[in-house]
């Protein structure tokens, strides 16, 4: 009996490489936690895009933060993400944990841009925006990942010759792999 058998639509890599609208699922690998800064519930949502170029890459880490002491912004920005996933109006939300629960596989259009990180430089995509499945399909701007050094869109390949020692290489030239084209 086979181990496992080679499946094209089961690696790493698949990434999104520019800006736009997407049609998105949420993933069961988005969580509930605690704000660092403000102990508050957040949750934490994953998305794989469905459609175009880039189905079944992955935005991460989009973060929703419960706020007791302004509830009337939280609940404003909770009710942006339901009402997008087309949650039924008249569900009663008792818990963010009810959020999780009930929003894990649903269908949205989100909405991207890039932006840097505060604690590593890097830039990353950022969900900035929520809307119903579009029909039409996901819609990438052209907006490729600014590189880290001067904020110009980067056009490289993802390998570049370096010209280091490499002494895998027959030629002995190294190959060099971009943090943003790794998996992890």
């Amino acid at each position: 009996m086979a181990l496992f058998t080679v499946d094209s639509n089961n690696t790493f890599g698949k990434s999104v490489q520019e800006a736009g609208h997407y049609n998105v699922k949420v993933l069961d690998t988005s969580e509930l936690k605690a704000a660092k800064s403000s102990g508050n519930e957040m949750l934490v949502l994953n998305y794989e895009v469905l459609d175009g170029d880039y189905a079944g890459g992955r935005i991460m880490y989009d973060n929703f933060v419960w706020n007791p002491d302004n509830t009337e912004l939280s609940e404003k920005r909770f009710n942006t993400l339901l009402v997008a996933a087309e949650v039924p109006d008249g569900t009663p939300i008792n818990s963010i944990s009810d959020v999780l629960r009930g929003i894990i596989n649903k269908q949205l259009n989100i909405s991207t841009e890039w932006q840097q990180s505060d604690y590593n430089k890097k830039w990353n995509l950022s969900v900035k925006g929520y809307d119903k499945f579009d029909s039409q399909g996901s819609k990438p701007n052209g907006q490729k990942r600014p590189d880290e050094v001067g904020g110009n869109t980067q056009q490289s390949e993802p390998f570049k010759n370096t010209g280091n020692h490499d002494p895998f290489s027959a030629s002995g030239n190294g190959i060099e792999i971009d943090d943003n084209d790794l998996p992890f």
